[in-house]
């Protein structure tokens, strides 16, 4: 995957790995792990897409879950946006 950012056609949304800060669930003991496989999320499942206390773009996840990416807000939005409506774009490194 070349693209840090990828919405597809069919709702979804591919993460580069290298650039999560963090995916974790609140309250929880450990953060998921991810092993350098892309992130692959179904843009309904998200709450909505913020900063959480660090600073950091976060995907809020309707199941708690929290995406932390080192990415600027307006690419995330964009790609939140373009999911939404079914449109593919990717947001190169």
């Amino acid at each position: 995957m070349k693209a840090k950012l990828h919405s597809t056609s069919d709702g979804l949304i591919y993460i580069k790995q290298s650039i999560i800060i963090n995916l974790k669930r609140p309250n929880s003991l450990e953060g998921a792990k991810v092993l350098g496989k892309p992130v692959v999320i179904n843009v309904n499942h998200i709450g909505f897409l913020s900063h959480n206390l660090d600073g950091n773009v976060t995907f809020f996840m309707a199941n708690g879950f929290e995406i932390s990416m080192n990415v600027f807000y307006s690419e995330a939005e964009e790609v939140f946006n373009n999911a939404k409506a079914g449109i593919e774009l990717e947001i190169g490194l």
